[in-house]
């Protein structure tokens, strides 16, 4: 079996949707695992006050996989946290919180974590084991969910979604939760502070945005972050702001051009965005406009760099209607 990183066996199941909600739900994980979960692992086990790299590993997993991003950050090593500030990192990965969170924890708690194997070698540690979890992508569990719709759910009382929760456990203890199940291995290093999770972001493809207001649009138009370091498979938000500099609401629209173009063509997924989609600022008015995007899991490691560029056009001048150039 081919051996994924652990965010790859759930990207594998976010791939088939794009939607908002989906994209909140693809990547439930783990997060109370380090109390459930089976292991068979080759290493010793450690102190709480001394965690070896498996130990700091479960715990990055379980945050990660919950969406609790800032925690998840605090685990990563300095020479990636280097490489990417924790407010660039937060901006690029929305967190779950409120009763989504609530539910994501709920179905890791049915986790398993099998055959783990850890490899030390001059303050470099590997760590291999097979996962299986439940698929939230599947029906079963998006219906039961709602499609993990966050308003929906937030609006549920605290004994709907008891019995929710419930209804989950009942599922996982019968062994009626749809599973996904892969080989994984990640690497830590160990720092002054312990062990950290290694992510490499050295070798991502750096990512660059630009903008530019075309046809006297009065709208000032710019990427609030102008590179991203993107690893190949992992979904990644990008925003743009604009604000209009006249006195008078105007109308506009977007289109994005990628390059290099057949390399982009091939490799680069804008998953969500706002091109094509009229968009009207009220005099002074200042908006963000997210996207979504991605780096495919086979882009080749000779692809150092993608640029992907927006162009806000008045409506009436909008080139191509329809067309994605």
């Amino acid at each position: 079996m081919r051996s994924y990183r652990s965010e790859r066996v759930i990207k594998v199941i976010q791939a088939t949707r794009i939607s908002a909600a989906v994209a909140m739900a693809v990547a439930v994980g783990v997060y109370l695992w380090l109390h459930t979960a089976t292991t068979k692992s080759a290493e010793v086990a450690v102190s709480p006050s001394d965690p070896g790299p498996h130990a700091v590993l479960q715990h990055y997993l379980a945050v990660l996989y919950a969406r609790e991003y800032k925690d998840a950050y605090r685990l990563i090593a300095r020479v990636d946290m280097e490489l990417k500030k924790e407010e660039e990192y937060l901006r690029e990965n929305e967190s779950f919180s409120g009763a989504v969170l609530t539910l994501a924890r709920t179905l890791a708690s049915f986790i398993e974590y099998h055959d783990v194997h850890t490899e030390l070698q001059n303050g470099h540690a590997t760590v291999r084991f097979t996962v299986k979890l439940p698929n939230a992508n599947d029906p079963t569990i998006r219906d039961l969910l709602f499609d993990f719709d966050a308003e929906r759910l937030a609006g549920l009382t605290e004994g709907d979604l008891q019995r929710l929760g419930k209804e989950l456990e009942g599922m996982g203890q019968r062994g009626d939760l749809p599973m996904i199940e892969g080989q994984e291995a990640w690497e830590l290093v160990k720092e002054p502070e312990g062990w950290r999770v290694f992510l490499n972001w050295a070798g991502a493809v750096r990512v660059q945005f630009t903008a530019e207001a075309k046809d006297g649009l009065p709208w000032k138009f710019w990427p609030v972050q102008e590179v991203v370091l993107a690893k190949p498979g992992k979904s990644l938000q990008a925003v743009y702001r604009a604000k209009n500099l006249s006195d008078k609401p105007v109308t506009a629209k977007a289109r994005h051009i990628d390059g290099p173009k057949e390399i982009a063509d091939t490799y680069l997924q804008i998953i969500q965005c706002f091109c094509f989609i009229q968009e009207t600022l009220d005099p002074g008015e200042e908006k963000e406009f997210p996207l979504v995007f991605r780096i495919r899991w086979d882009a080749p490691e000779t692809i150092k760099k993608l640029s992907v560029r927006y162009e806000f056009y008045p409506i009436e001048s909008f080139p191509g209607q329809g067309a994605d150039e």
